[in-house]
């Protein structure tokens, strides 16, 4: 009796230790290794993980749209593929991809770039198709729309009289989460004739490129005799990069020139910090912790509804200006999203209930000192 028990116990528990194993994710990142928001994203990405006991797969494109392509179909061709693949669509390269996972069993979320409209029709919805998941995405029109407000409140404040010349400086003109930013501030641009945008001009996301695109714009404005009141970067490294091209022209920074980023990157923390920007907008980079939470999610889920997808769920980037600049320092200047306690996002938990909040204000009240 004992010999049979013995086959029938290890049995049972490997059926156990089978169901209680860590599901396995991989997240092709179409940024670079060491360019600080990806990292950021990965960072997050992996704080959120280990507290859901998630095995993450982390891989960089390189900022290669060829080489992310080539990456997501390697995946996919693999003979253990991963359970969950996420994706990014930037620059509109993740179609090919999840293309690829037809007849495979990997489910995809997309992350941070969602299909465009003309994309969803080819490749099918959360649910017509039968991997897509469903995706999570910031409003990055209302932060466009917040960081132009923003430039405008400054130029009514240090300049008496209209019109306000202003430079944007886009990411690129294919990435959605870079278009809906665009059309953000283009859409207070249009209802705010006071403001003259003399250029909007696209920096591939680069600080270098920002400075020399600002340092043409700049002497181009001296010639004309206009004086430019505001620049609207499309993250913090583009407005460095204009930062460092106004000593040329001898302007200085939140004095004679108002300026706006967005990443809550360290060095845009900085910049709010001593002035020299109005505001750093994001939060973003949290989607990476914020994909974990809908994972685990719908996995938990997946056992009881095999065909309830998640669809798209939006979340609201947020402003960090003078007013909450050391609240944030203080509380998250380390960087260290590892004391986050992620497990309180999710929508499974009685703390939560129906809704997802991904506020700042949530975040820190996740904070385990």
């Amino acid at each position: 009796m004992r010999k049979l028990l013995i086959p029938l116990i290890a049995s049972a528990l490997l059926c156990l230790s089978s169901s209680i194993s860590a599901m396995n994710v991989t997240f092709v990142n179409p940024g670079k290794q060491g360019e600080r928001f990806w990292d950021m994203v990965t960072e997050t990405m992996q704080a959120a993980a280990n507290d859901f006991d998630i095995d993450l797969e982390v891989i960089y494109a390189e900022r290669n749209r060829v080489r992310m392509t080539e990456l997501g179909i390697a995946l996919t061709k693999r003979q253990n593929p991963p359970e969950y693949l996420i994706l990014v669509n930037e620059e509109q390269a993740a179609e090919t991809i999840l293309l690829a996972t037809a007849d495979k069993n990997i489910k995809v979320l997309m992350l941070l770039n969602d299909f465009l409209p003309d994309q969803s029709k080819r490749v099918g919805l959360p649910g017509e198709n039968p991997n897509l998941i469903g995706a999570v995405v910031p409003d990055n029109f209302n932060a466009g729309q917040r960081m132009m407000n923003a430039l405008l409140s400054c130029a009514k404040q240090k300049h008496q009289a209209p019109p306000f010349h202003m430079l944007a400086i886009g990411g690129d003109q294919l990435t959605p989460a870079s278009i809906e930013r665009n059309q953000g501030a283009l859409d207070v641009i249009a209802k705010n004739p006071e403001i003259t945008l003399d250029r909007f001009l696209y920096a591939n996301w680069n600080q270098q490129e920002a400075k020399q695109l600002s340092s043409n714009y700049l002497q181009w404005a001296k010639r004309n005799n206009i004086s430019p009141v505001g620049i609207w970067a499309a993250n913090d490294p583009i407005a460095m990069g204009a930062r460092d091209a106004l000593p040329e022209q001898g302007l200085v920074a939140g004095q004679d020139l108002c300026l706006v980023g967005l990443n809550w990157s360290a060095q845009g923390l900085q910049m709010v910090k001593n002035g020299e920007m109005l505001l750093t907008d994001g939060g973003h980079f949290l989607a990476g912790a914020w994909s974990m939470v809908l994972i685990q999610d719908y996995h938990l889920n997946s056992r009881k509804d095999k065909t309830t997808p998640l669809g798209q769920v939006r979340f609201q980037m947020q402003s960090i200006n003078q007013q909450n600049i050391d609240q944030y320092l203080n509380k998250l200047g380390d960087e260290n999203w590892n004391k986050i306690d992620f497990t309180g996002f999710s929508a499974t938990s009685k703390r939560i209930k129906d809704a997802y909040d991904f506020s700042l204000e949530r975040v820190f009240k996740q904070i385990v000192e």
